[in-house]
């Protein structure tokens, strides 16, 4: 069964995607969630991912996933991406499992 992905989520994963494929490691998804997310003037979404990357470089791409991703322009029609964090879990010869924290503010 396929997760269901919104537009911000399906956004995050590209870009994660776009930068672990060049490293030699797939990503795949585990799990997507959401929660509405205000402040006093603004609305939005906290999103969080649970990801795996498989493939030979997959404890490295996690570093550099880590790294990248929060620095990465991450547009989405409507919406800011006002933060984006990698929490790294394990990683082994198998592979490394994260979740990837993100702020999505609607614009």
């Amino acid at each position: 069964m396929r997760p269901h992905c919104d537009k911000a989520q399906a956004a995050i994963l590209r870009a994660a995607a776009t930068i672990a494929a060049p490293l030699g490691a797939r990503l795949v998804i585990e799990e997507l969630r959401a929660r509405d997310w205000a402040s006093l003037t603004l609305t939005g979404t906290r999103h969080e991912l649970d990801v795996r990357l498989d493939g030979a470089g997959a404890a490295a791409a996690m570093a550099v996933l880590a790294e990248r991703l929060p620095q990465e322009a991450i547009s989405i029609a409507g919406q800011i991406m006002a933060e984006v964090v990698v929490e790294p879990g394990t990683a082994d010869d198998e592979g490394a499992a994260m979740t990837i924290c993100a702020l999505v503010i609607n614009d």
